[in-house]
């Protein structure tokens, strides 16, 4: 039983370089992954407000503007963040 596995050696190693860098490449992921799913949530809810608000003046051109606008951005920020995914997996 003198053999040691590859993650014993990882953490016995003070200069795991290799190691360092592929955890730190881990929490970065997570990080950006977080933040693409906190700006999502926010387009949503903003673009929410923004149709209610635009329903409150009952006006049907402004409502429809509204929606239209709220459409548009939402379609934006979902092709952002699914980029933005893409190159977080490469």
């Amino acid at each position: 039983m003198a053999t040691q596995t590859k993650n014993d050696t990882k953490l016995n190693d003070p200069f795991d370089v290799q190691g360092a860098i592929e955890r730190l490449a881990d929490a970065n992921r997570k990080a950006g992954n977080d933040y693409l799913d906190l700006y999502e949530k926010t387009v949503i809810q903003l673009t929410d407000l923004e149709v209610k608000t635009a329903e409150a003046v009952k006006l049907p051109a402004v409502s429809t503007i509204a929606k239209t606008h709220a459409d548009v951005t939402r379609k934006v920020a979902g092709t952002y963040v699914e980029t933005a995914r893409e190159l977080l997996k490469a």
